[in-house]
Parts: structure tokens; C-alpha cells; sequence
């Protein structure tokens, strides 16, 4: 690109023979320069252009501060200046162009008038504007640069205002630092401020990002730029941008506040070429008079216009003539030929909004008022969208005049759920907009795939991959169906593998979920909101994002994203919890199948299983939820029989028949009644609960008879029915297994019952080695410790209880607080067990005396046991051995009298100190973590309850309806018939009959 500036080549007398009209002395035209007395000077015929000698970088003295400058002819086309400022500059293009103008002089503004400038710089950074200004360092300029300054201090390069400042060169103090020294393809400049210099030239704003100083030949001539900034500003709105949410082009809207003549003519030419002007009231000078004008009421006569000059501008009119003042009033009255392009804001409305508000409205009413777009509804609505004026939308678009096609919604649809406008989305649903029909597979993979965060996607795929769960499986592959082409490596690092995705179908017929699931990932508060109101199966769909936002927030590194993750989820627990209490109150067998319904768009979960996972413990504590699983727990047995009655029954079968036992329903055939009965009480979860505890305390009792009793060299009858218990136990928890998959494990009673077993295992294998007594004995010892484990399992048991359940899990918790107590005391323990031994004695070499005397003993003082050894004249060498080779501990070091050496001034203090920090400051410490646990789960006592009690439940109700130990017979048939069918695959055929009686389905296996 090619830039040029004027020089004067002419000379026209002005006042003296040493200055021309143009502003500059005699000695600074050129030297070829003609001299005319009687002519009107003319920058067109008295100057010439040259290519331009000052661009570049701009370094402003003792700030630091830089920017981009270029001095450039006022004759400049805007093509080529606007190419330059997006190519050269890179600059990226508008969404938006501000042109403040008014305040340049140096005056110190109001504190409302800065607080609507500071909002005007939030809104063309979260807008992506630019700001074009005159660039001074005075007044309204001066503090828009400092409000640059101080965005672009607290944001990324990409995110920072661009302010160009736009003057005359003429005007500038200092200039000629600006003009390049030497010819270098990069080039900068150091001007230097000079606030405190009395003349009528200015200095440029050293917080302007970009300054282009516009040049006609003249020296100390205001407004030389104003033609160049006009045309800028003209081709800048109308140069055509596919991306623009303005019927195609480049919004700009100028914004006034004060100002003199200068403003005037700025106004009344944005005016003329249709760009909206906001106009701040209350800021002085003609910025009031246009807003006190704009309140008029019939006819603008230049009488009423004088007036209000006269009124507000008394000392300025004062010192002009009559013909200036009509000149004063014809811009003002063609100004008002369009007063729709007129929005004044009240300086003493100033707020966060009223900027914002008030250059969206300007623009809404020039461009709905404009004859090309008027009747552009589909344009309308995008601006309205990008300013985010829903109000607007409403009164001025939706009305009842006009009848809304869902597809003339679609498109502004997608962009109100990229730009996140819930208010908006609700709006066009309520105008006619099918989502169904809007959501097709192209909408879904267009959201998926370019407006889908990348973090989000990887935080989900490293949640998937930690937690072994249905749903994240589920939901990851659903989004890498519409993120196509992305391949996992293998775990081996051999070949790549493709991912198995999703059927595609799924997607089409829950086009509702695939959304809200968008939603919901990316943290999208109250959108997600208006799509969830639009679900089916709202109770699955808010349980569905209560697992989802707990699961991504465990992974989340950003722990203000984890924390607004976790609120989200308690948000949407509450929602399904207030509507399933509603669902409930209204139909209570509904609401039961509402809790086991399972939907393949949440991969094939209930509402019962998304909350258990989730943990959402309000929501199955509810009173609906509570009911049906004591339904599940106690099967066809009607909850009012006491249990008392239903454990009599174990004992005494033919109480059930007699109407000891009452149930929910009563057969239909009467002539089966007692076979129903009896199938319904043992069937029961309760009953095969009731009968594993009995026999597992029979089993627990006839244990401790061995090992007490009755442990022979060879294993005895008793014994081996031990054994043949432990067995089945062993076959329950294979079965679990191989049920529950990797989540076996992540329950602590099975890590018990796997160690009790294996702890068993190992028992056997040493006592069968009768002919060794040591390894008989350490069998035995391994039964004893097994014995422990399989006591405390018992405690499971217990969860059941309503006053017990809760104290169980206090104990677990207190177990944790427990972990952490010992960390802390084993730091005292070894600083005080390592300094006492190393003072008392001298090279111990047994390591269990010095494990007794580090840890053991030190240990026992917590609890009260002064150690006797470090009070020399209550020492007895007696308990001691000097020579280390018998089972006792090591004397003292003594001295020459054949006394204790160590100095009891420091043994005795340092027992007392020990004592007071482990016995005193750590057991309360641990007391006081003891008294939180126990509050904080005193505080949700009933809801903790509630949700262990869920998982006592669904173990019983997926067991077989045997009692142990007997289960080991269904355990034998199930063997036999999987290798009955590997080894007759063709000989034989299954067969499946149900027998349905009043809701109950009893299958027979028949292998014929």
C-alpha cells in the first residue's frame, strides 16, 4: 500500500509576510515553493502529495507505552486505509464501530459520565468493536485511553480494545518526532507528552492502540480529519459481511456527550448517511440541547431551536454572528428529519445496562426503520440476539399481528443456543418453533462439533476412562459420533482402533436429550433450564444431569467450574425431586414405574439407578421412594405385619397359612392359596435376609466352637462343615462378581468378604500340614484373625436398622479421621521414640527391642504409661541386660560410678512434653474431628440412612430367593445345566413358561 501526505508548494500571505494562510511560517514550505499574495488559499491547488514519512511503531517517553501510527493524506481512499488497518495492522474486522465524539477539550468529567464511558469500552470488547475517537490526550479521549489502558492490562492480547484515534496532523504537538529518521522496514517513534505546553496543538493519547494522523497542509486548523473519519465510518458500514448479524454489513453508531460546533456537524453527518446517534443528556453544551429537543412536542421551528441554544449554550452563541447561528440551526433541524436515528440516554440513569441498552435500541430503529430492511424480520432478530434485548424482540417483533412459521425461526434458533440465550430460546418455543423438527443430525453435529468446548470433551473422555459407568460410556460416544474421525490409540500403542459409536437412529429419536446433554456438558445454567422444560421424562433427564455434572466435576482442575458443576447438579436434584414428590402425590403406582422406567437416551438407566450413582441422596430419601423399596424389601408381605410375626414364621411354617402373616394381595385362585402364600413369604427380600442372618450367626457360632473347642490335628466334623460354608460364601461372592463386573470391588463389605476368604484360603492350606506343628499352629492363628473379619462383617448387616444404620456410618467416617490422627501422632511418636532410645542407650542391635522402644512403648504413653526408664534414681538394672543377648531390654549407658548417665533434666521434661502434646492437645484434637463427623452426619442422619439402606435392599432382592446355605444346591443345578448346554448344544431344547397370577411370574426351566 501506498500512503501520502501534502506539502505546501504555495505561499499565500496571511498576516505578515513571514506566515501563510495554511498555518506555516515562510521557512517551512518547500524549497521550490511559489508565492501568491492576493489568492484564497486551497489545500487542493496549493499543495502536492508525496509518499509519506511517518508510520510505524510509536513509543511514547517515560510510559512504555506503544501503538501503531501513520501520517497519511486527507485525500486517502477508505479502501485502502480500511485494507491497511485489517491487513497491515491485522486487526480483525468489526463486529461493531463506535465513533464517540464531544469533550475534547480539557476538562475534568463527571463521575457519571466516566462510569457510562467505562461501560461503552465493556461493550466494545465483549462486542468486538472498534472506537474511533480524535486520539487527544484531553478530556472524553483522555479517559477512554486510560479505560483501554486498563482493560488491556487485565486481559489477553486477542481480547483487548482497539481505540484508533483519529486527527489532524496539523494539530499535533510534537509531530516531528514522528517523522522517520532513516529508511527501515520497521520504524519507531519516541514522542514525547508535553501536558503543561499553552498553545492550541494537542498531544496524543498514549493509551490509544492505534493513531492515524490525517494531514491537508495546514497548521493549527481544527476538524481537517473530520472528511476522511466520515468516509472511513461510511465505507466501513457498508462494506458486506456474511457473518454479520446486521443485514450483512458492519454496524456503527456514533455516541455524543457535550461537545461545540465540531460535534454538531459530526452528528448531522452521521445523520445524512443513516448511522443512529446516542446522545448522552445531562453531559452539557449541545449534546443537551439535542436531548432537550428531542422531548419537543409538535413542529421543530427555528425559533424553539434558538431558544434552546440560548439556554444551554448562552456564552457560545454570544460570540457569533447571525448567519453562524442559522448555520447552528440548520444542521440541527435536518438532524430531526430523521429522529429515529436519535436515542438519548439521562446521565443520571447511568448503569451497567444503559449503554448497552441504548446503542442496541439505535441500532434496532435505524435498521428496522431503514426502506431496504424494514421487512428483514430474520435481520431484526439476529441484532436483537447479538444485544441480547429481549424486550425488544418482544414488543416490537412478536406481536399479534404477525402468524410465525417454525421455519422462519430456525435459523435465529441455532444462533440463540450458541450464544447461550435462554430468554431468547424460550421465546421462539413459545412463538411457534418445533424443536423436534428443528433438531435434525446436521443442527446436532454443527453444536458437536464447532461450538463444543475442547476441554469439555477431554474432561468428559478422562471421566469415562476413570469411572467405569454406563452413562459417561454412553454419553461420550454420543458426542464422539458427532465429533467423527477422532481415533483412541490403543493401551499396547499398537494400531489404532476405531471407536464403536452409537447407532445413529438413537441420536434421531431423542433429538430433545442430545441437546440438553450439549447443554448440560458446557455448564449452560439457564439454557439448559428451558430445554429440560422441553423433555420427555423430566425426572430422568434432571437425575441424568445430576450424574453427569457430579462426574465431570471429580475431574474438573478448574475448581470454580468443579464448584459451579457441583451447584448445577444440586440444582437439578432438587428438580427431581419436587417433581417426582408432585408425580407421587398425584398417582402412587405411576410414580413406582416412573422409578424403574428406563430410557435408551440415558443408555438404558432408571431414575433409581442415575440417583444411586450420582449419590443423590434427597432424592431417594423421599417418602415415594422410600415406599417402594420397603415394597421391594419385603416383597408380597404386607409392610404392616410386625416383624417379630414374619420371624416366628421362619420357625413355625404353618403360622403362614393360618392369616398369621397378611399380604398385599390375596390369590385368585383360592384353591392355590396356601402355595402362593408360602412362595410369596419365602421369596420375600426380608425373609432371605432374616434367614442369612441366622445362619451367618449359626455359622459364626459353630466357628468360634472349632477354634475354641474343637481344633484337632485332623479336621473334625464340625470343622468341615466350616468348611463347606465358607465354600458357599465363596460361590455368593463369584456370583456377585461375575455380576457386578470392576464395581465389585469398589464396595468395602466385598473387599472384606474376598480378604475373610482368602485369609480362610490360606488357613486351610497351613493346618492341613498337621505333621508340622508350627504350620498347624499358624493355621490355627490364621482362623482366629479370619474370625475377626468375618465378625465384623456382621456390622453390614446392621444398615437395615433406622438406629443403627446411621451409627455405622459414623464409624466409617471416623475411621477416616482416625487415618489422619495417626499420620500426625506418628510424627510425635518417632521424633520423641528415636530421641529417648539415642539418649538412654547405646548401640541397640536388636531391631524388636528397638521397634518396642520407638513405637511400642511411646504408643502406651498415650494412654498413660509413664515409661519407668528415664527417672535415674527409681532405675532397675535387674529389668535390663547390659550384654543384649537375653529377652530383656538394654540397660542404660551408665557412668563411672555405675550410675545412669542420662540427664535427667532433659528426659523427664521431654516425657512431660510428650505427654501433654499426644495426650492432651492430639486425643482432643481427635475427640473434636470425632464431634464434626458425628454432627455433620447427625445433620442428614435420615438421609444417610436412607441411601446405605438402598444398597442392603438391592442386594437381597438380586440374590436367589434361597436361603444360605441351601443356595449351594441352586449354585450345583445352575453348573450343571451351563455344561449340560457347552456339551449338548444340539440335543436339547430350553423352553420358557410363565404362569402369571395377579402380577406375579413364576418361571420353570425345563430341559427337555
Amino acid at each position: 500500500l501506498s500512503f501520502r501526505v501534502v506539502r505546501v508548494f504555495t505561499y499565500v500571505c496571511l498576516y505578515s509576510d513571514n506566515q501563510c494562510k495554511c498555518g506555516y511560517l515562510k521557512s517551512q514550505h518547500v524549497e521550490e515553493m511559489q508565492i501568491n499574495h492576493n489568492e484564497k488559499w486551497n489545500y487542493k491547488k496549493h499543495t502536492k502529495e508525496f509518499p509519506t514519512d511517518a508510520f510505524g511503531d510509536i513509543t511514547f517517553e517515560n510510559l512504555g507505552k506503544t501503538g501503531k501510527y501513520i501520517r497519511l493524506s486527507c485525500d486517502t481512499d477508505s479502501e485502502t486505509l480500511y485494507d491497511l488497518i485489517t491487513q497491515y495492522w491485522h486487526l480483525k474486522t468489526p463486529n461493531l464501530i463506535i465513533s464517540v465524539t464531544g469533550g475534547t477539550k480539557n476538562f475534568a468529567l463527571k463521575p457519571r459520565v466516566r462510569k457510562i464511558v467505562s461501560r461503552l469500552i465493556y461493550v466494545a470488547q465483549s462486542k468486538g468493536a472498534w472506537i474511533f475517537t480524535s486520539g487527544t490526550h484531553y478530556g472524553l479521549m483522555k479517559y477512554i485511553g486510560e479505560v483501554v489502558r486498563d482493560n488491556t492490562i487485565s486481559r489477553s492480547l486477542e481480547e483487548n480494545v482497539v481505540a484508533i484515534g483519529i486527527a489532524a496532523w496539523g494539530m499535533v504537538s510534537n509531530r516531528e518526532a514522528l517523522i522517520r529518521s532513516c529508511d527501515t522496514e520497521t520504524y519507531s517513534a519516541h514522542y514525547i507528552m508535553d501536558d503543561l505546553k499553552k498553545d492550541l496543538l494537542y498531544c496524543l493519547d498514549n493509551n490509544h492502540t492505534h493513531l492515524i494522523l490525517v494531514d491537508n497542509g495546514t497548521h493549527g486548523y481544527q476538524g481537517t480529519e473530520t472528511k476522511l473519519r466520515t468516509q472511513l465510518e461510511k465505507y466501513i458500514s457498508e462494506c458486506i459481511i456474511p457473518d454479520s448479524n446486521y443485514g450483512g454489513k458492519i454496524p456503527i453508531v456514533c455516541f455524543s456527550q457535550g461537545g461545540g460546533k465540531e460535534t454538531l456537524k459530526a452528528i448531522n453527518t452521521a445523520i445524512k448517511n443513516k448511522i443512529p446517534c446516542v446522545v448522552v443528556e445531562g453531559s452539557g453544551q449541545i449534546a443537551d440541547v439535542i436531548a432537550s429537543l428531542t422531548k419537543a412536542e409538535g413542529t421543530l421551528t427555528s425559533s424553539s431551536v434558538k431558544e434552546r441554544l440560548l439556554r444551554y449554550l448562552p456564552r457560545t452563541l454570544s460570540r457569533l454572528n447571525e448567519e453562524e447561528i442559522e448555520s447552528w440551526i440548520k444542521y440541527i433541524k435536518e438532524m430531526f428529519e430523521n429522529p429515529h436515528l436519535l436515542t438519548v440516554i439521562r446521565i443520571e440513569d447511568a448503569g451497567d445496562e444503559i449503554v448497552s441498552n441504548a446503542i442496541s435500541y439505535a441500532l434496532f430503529k435505524a435498521f428496522s426503520k431503514n426502506e431496504e430492511d424494514k421487512d428483514d424480520w430474520n435481520g431484526q432478530l439476529k441484532l436483537l440476539l447479538e444485544w441480547n434485548q429481549l424486550d425488544l424482540a418482544s414488543e416490537e417483533i412478536f406481536t399479534n399481528d404477525r402468524r410465525w412459521e417454525s421455519a422462519d425461526l430456525q435459523d435465529v434458533m441455532f444462533i440463540a443456543l450458541v450464544k447461550d440465550r435462554p430468554k431468547f430460546v424460550r421465546l421462539f418455543l413459545e412463538n411457534g418453533l418445533n424443536l423436534r423438527k428443528f433438531l435434525t443430525h446436521e443442527v446436532l453435529t454443527e453444536l458437536y462439533t464447532n461450538n463444543f468446548s475442547n476441554l469439555v470433551f477431554k474432561n468428559l473422555q478422562i471421566a469415562k476412562n476413570s469411572y467405569s459407568d454406563d452413562l459417561l460410556t454412553f454419553v461420550w460416544k454420543m458426542v464422539e459420533n458427532f465429533r467423527k474421525g477422532i481415533k483412541k490409540e490403543d493401551k499396547n500403542g499398537q494400531d489404532d482402533i476405531e471407536i464403536q459409536l452409537l447407532d445413529g437412529s438413537l441420536i434421531t429419536r431423542h433429538p430433545l436429550q442430545a441437546l440438553f446433554i450439549w447443554a448440560i456438558l458446557q455448564n449452560k445454567k439457564e439454557l439448559s433450564t428451558v430445554i429440560w422444560e422441553q423433555t420427555r421424562g423430566c425426572t430422568l433427564a434432571a437425575l441424568g444431569a445430576s450424574k453427569l455434572l457430579k462426574s465431570l466435576a471429580k475431574v474438573k482442575n478448574d475448581i470454580n467450574a468443579a464448584g459451579e458443576s457441583e451447584e448445577l447438579a444440586n440444582e437439578y436434584e432438587t428438580r427431581a425431586v419436587e417433581l417426582f414428590t408432585e408425580c407421587y402425590s398425584s398417582d402412587e403406582d405411576l410414580a413406582e414405574q416412573l422409578l424403574i422406567y428406563s430410557c435408551e437416551a440415558w443408555g438404558g438407566n432408571s431414575c433409581l439407578e442415575l440417583a444411586v450413582e450420582a449419590k443423590d441422596q434427597q432424592f431417594i430419601a423421599q417418602p415415594g421412594v422410600q415406599n417402594f423399596l420397603s415394597k421391594q424389601w419385603y416383597g408380597e408381605i404386607s409392610r404392616d405385619t410386625k416383624n417379630w410375626k414374619i420371624i416366628l414364621c421362619l420357625f413355625l411354617f404353618p403360622l403362614i397359612g393360618c392369616g398369621f402373616i397378611s399380604f398385599r394381595k390375596k390369590p385368585i385362585e383360592r384353591s392355590k392359596k396356601l402355595v402362593f402364600y408360602y412362595a410369596w413369604f419365602f421369596t420375600s427380600p426380608f425373609v432371605v435376609f432374616s434367614w442369612t442372618v441366622i445362619f451367618y450367626i449359626a455359622f459364626l457360632l459353630l466357628f468360634a466352637y472349632v477354634l475354641l473347642m474343637d481344633f484337632q490335628k485332623e479336621p473334625t466334623m464340625l470343622e468341615l462343615i466350616v468348611y463347606v460354608l465358607v465354600f458357599i460364601l465363596l460361590c455368593d461372592e463369584v456370583r456377585q462378581w461375575y455380576m457386578n463386573g470392576s464395581k465389585y470391588f469398589s464396595d468395602l463389605w466385598n473387599v472384606m468378604d474376598t480378604l475373610g476368604i482368602f485369609y480362610f484360603i490360606s488357613g486351610i492350606v497351613f493346618r492341613l500340614h498337621s505333621s508340622n506343628e508350627t504350620s498347624w499352629y499358624s493355621g490355627r492363628v490364621i482362623f482366629c484373625l479370619d474370625y475377626i473379619i468375618f465378625t465384623l462383617r456382621l456390622i453390614h448387616i446392621f444398615t437395615v436398622s433406622r438406629n443403627l444404620g446411621p451409627k455405622i456410618i459414623m464409624l466409617q467416617r471416623m475411621l477416616i479421621d482416625v487415618f489422619f490422627f495417626l499420620f500426625l501422632f506418628a510424627v510425635w511418636m518417632v521424633a520423641f521414640g528415636v530421641a529417648r532410645q539415642g539418649i538412654l542407650r547405646k548401640n541397640e542391635q536388636r531391631w524388636e527391642w528397638i521397634f518396642r522402644s520407638v513405637i511400642y512403648e511411646p504408643y502406651l504413653a498415650m494412654f498413660g504409661h509413664y515409661p519407668s526408664d528415664i527417672d535415674g534414681t527409681t532405675y532397675n538394672f535387674d529389668s535390663c541386660t547390659f550384654l543384649g543377648n537375653e529377652s530383656k531390654p538394654l540397660c542404660v549407658e551408665v557412668d563411672s560410678n555405675n550410675l545412669p548417665r542420662f540427664p535427667e533434666w532433659i528426659t523427664i521434661p521431654l516425657v512431660c512434653i510428650y505427654m501433654l502434646s499426644t495426650n492432651i492437645l492430639l486425643v482432643n484434637l481427635l475427640i473434636a474431628m470425632f464431634g464434626y463427623t458425628v454432627g455433620s452426619v447427625q445433620e442428614n442422619n435420615d438421609q444417610v440412612w436412607k441411601f446405605q439402606r438402598y444398597f442392603l435392599i438391592q442386594e437381597y432382592c438380586s440374590r436367589l430367593a434361597i436361603p444360605f446355605p441351601f443356595v449351594i444346591f441352586a449354585y450345583i443345578y445352575m453348573v450343571m445345566r451351563k455344561l449340560f448346554k457347552c456339551c449338548c448344544k444340539n440335543e436339547y431344547r430350553e423352553s420358557s413358561i410363565c404362569y402369571f397370577s395377579d402380577g406375579c411370574c413364576y418361571v420353570a426351566i425345563l430341559l427337555l
